[in-house]
């Protein structure tokens, strides 16, 4: 099922703009970004329809939340603070941010398509709020979903937001184990030869479209979780280390033995325009594009 709910803000001077907003699905996750250019008063809500987890870089002078009915919790300096609410367990609330720059992300999750993704990694999933808690390596992963959907200019590629999508429904859904014990250390496993042949094949011959895990995993009958992690277990790193490895071998090949334009070279290597291809190229070898071709 396709994550269609977002959260709702309502705000109290409709006057001017106040909000940049973002939003990318992906089957069974979608990601919500909210940047608030003005320190307005607002209300929100959530509808509770799907697991729903936020990332916080708010200060608020002033506000609250409150979950499926329980006693309202008072907001303040939230950066880097996260809040998780399960599913069927709305949230409402209103916040009044300092005169600052105030952003958050909102990750939500099809319990369904979590299930299929992560029943064997856990034997029970107990689905309770945690409101304005902190973790570090959850943070980390939301942290970088911000930046990448903050990022006006630069585009990422659908395998990558997918991966982070899915590594923040994992790592949330460790955190909210009663017993961290439940967390079954299940050998990764390695792709087999055919799956491995399979999946190579189809990556190259595709290059040039945003293909994601969904594709590559089913390739190889599994799901997302498990393939991206026998992927690893097999070529010792992730499938989008990969794939972008391959791109730049292939942009390296055609910039050494053609005239094309760099544009043309971008588009045929599934890079999404050639300030997302120079960025990546210099990166990985510490030349531009045009620079490795002079010397090629």
């Amino acid at each position: 099922m396709d994550i269609q709910s977002e959260l709702q803000l309502e705000f109290r001077d409709i006057e001017r703009p106040i909000e940049e907003h973002a939003i990318k699905s992906w089957r069974g996750v979608s990601v919500q970004h909210s940047r608030l250019k003005f320190p307005v008063e607002y209300e929100f809500q959530w509808d509770g329809g799907s697991h729903y987890l936020a990332y916080h870089d708010l200060i608020l002078l002033d506000g609250e939340m409150e979950v499926a009915g329980d006693k309202p919790i008072a907001g303040g300096d939230l950066r880097g603070r996260m809040t998780f609410v399960p599913q069927d367990q709305g949230l409402t609330g209103w916040a009044k941010p300092a005169d600052r720059m105030n952003e958050f992300t909102v990750v939500c999750f099809d319990p369904s398509a979590m299930h299929e993704e992560l029943q064997a990694e856990f034997r029970s999933f107990e689905a309770r709020p945690h409101v304005y808690f902190k973790d570090d390596i959850l943070g980390a992963t939301m942290k970088k979903l911000a930046e990448m959907m903050a990022g006006e200019t630069r585009a990422v590629s659908r395998m990558y937001a997918e991966t982070l999508g899915l590594t923040a429904a994992l790592e949330m859904f460790r955190l909210t184990q009663e017993d961290p014990i439940t967390l079954l250390s299940i050998p990764s496993g390695h792709l087999s030869r055919a799956r491995q042949d399979l999946v190579r094949t189809y990556i190259d011959e595709n290059l040039a479209l945003d293909f994601g895990l969904d594709e590559l995993a089913s390739l190889c009958g599994l799901t997302r979780f498990h393939f991206a992690r026998a992927f690893k277990a097999t070529f010792s790193e992730t499938p989008h280390q990969y794939v972008l490895s391959r791109r730049l071998d292939r942009a390296m090949k055609l910039l050494a033995e053609n005239r094309l334009p760099i544009s043309d070279i971008a588009t045929a290597t599934g890079f999404s325009g050639s300030s997302q291809f120079a960025r990546s190229f210099k990166a990985a070898t510490g030349r531009t594009p045009l620079e490795f071709r002079r010397s090629a």
